[in-house]
């Protein structure tokens, strides 16, 4: 019994140390995964200025699947503050691809006002 309890507690740890995503911001520009891997892209962001982000794929968009998206704040955020949208994605075939984020105003007909891309390589 005591055998398997040590099981339990190395599988549980294993399963959590795994499971933690790759985050990647602004300031990469590479993002190496696996297939099956979890990652994360977090961009600084004010949403209550009208500008989002919206994420395009430029070549083969079979390799990744966006999975979410959450808008952190940080704690005790004042009203009009800004925080970060986390893109949640997976890589789910190998290859290469490369993710285009850009910053705007859905309303807007302007070019962004920022944009950030990813190269993706998945093993």
């Amino acid at each position: 019994m005591k055998n398997l309890k040590i099981l339990f507690l190395i599988l549980l740890f294993t399963s959590a140390v795994t499971s933690q995503e790759k985050t990647y911001t602004a300031k990469d520009t590479d993002i190496e995964s696996a297939v099956g891997e979890n990652f994360t892209v977090s961009l600084e962001s004010n949403q209550s200025t009208g500008y989002s982000w919206s994420v395009g794929m430029i070549s083969d968009n079979s390799q990744v699947v966006i999975t979410g998206m959450d808008y952190d704040l940080p704690d005790n955020a004042m009203t009009g503050q800004g925080g970060a949208e986390v893109w949640h994605l997976k890589a789910v075939a190998p290859g290469t691809v490369k993710l285009l984020f850009y910053y705007a105003r859905s309303w807007e007909k302007d070019a962004p006002v920022n944009t950030v891309t990813y190269n993706v390589s998945i093993k």
